[in-house]
């Protein structure tokens, strides 16, 4: 029996309860720690809020619905654009009425911001340049899609609302 051993080189290693339990524990702890860093990640680029109060906005949804159609029954048009001169960049709405003529009497305030985090939104007001057209200074935007939440208010009272995404070359 030496002699086999000789020949065929070292002693084979057991596979053992310790070694079973050290594989497990291993890839149970990559697991657990590739989680953490994904709820980490979720956690700190975007806060999940979309309605401050849900229930209130509950409660208002038939106002809403009113509201959505009274805003379809205008026909209003806003065609926005992001416009880069220089180092700075520019929001440009142009609003119409249902028959195309300008909306020259609206107060409108913008949001900007990326869609998955709110570390980069910004609230603009816009002022009248002619007739229809609003334009509000953002500063400097790096190029990317950018999501911009719009209202328009006449005599102080919101008379149109959109949320829409523009890609800013």
């Amino acid at each position: 029996m030496a002699m086999t051993e000789q020949r065929t080189g070292a002693k084979q290693k057991k596979f053992t309860g310790w070694h079973v339990l050290m594989w497990i524990g291993g890839f149970f702890g990559v697991m657990f720690f590739a989680n953490g860093m994904f709820v980490y990640y979720a956690r700190s680029t975007w806060p999940g809020v979309v309605e401050q109060s849900p229930y209130q906005a509950s409660q208002n949804y038939n106002n809403t619905l009113k509201e959505a159609q009274a805003q379809a029954d205008r026909h209003w048009q806003m065609a926005m654009q992001l416009k880069r001169r220089q180092n700075e960049v520019f929001l440009v709405v142009e609003a119409k009425d249902k028959l195309g003529n300008p909306l020259t009497d609206l107060e409108i305030e913008a949001n900007i911001g990326r869609s998955v985090t709110e570390t980069f939104d910004r609230q603009i007001v816009m002022t009248p340049q002619s007739d229809g057209v609003y334009q509000g200074s953002i500063g400097t935007l790096d190029p990317g899609r950018w999501r911009i939440q719009l209202e328009a208010l006449q005599n102080k009272e919101v008379k149109f609302q959109t949320l829409e995404t523009v890609t800013l070359n």
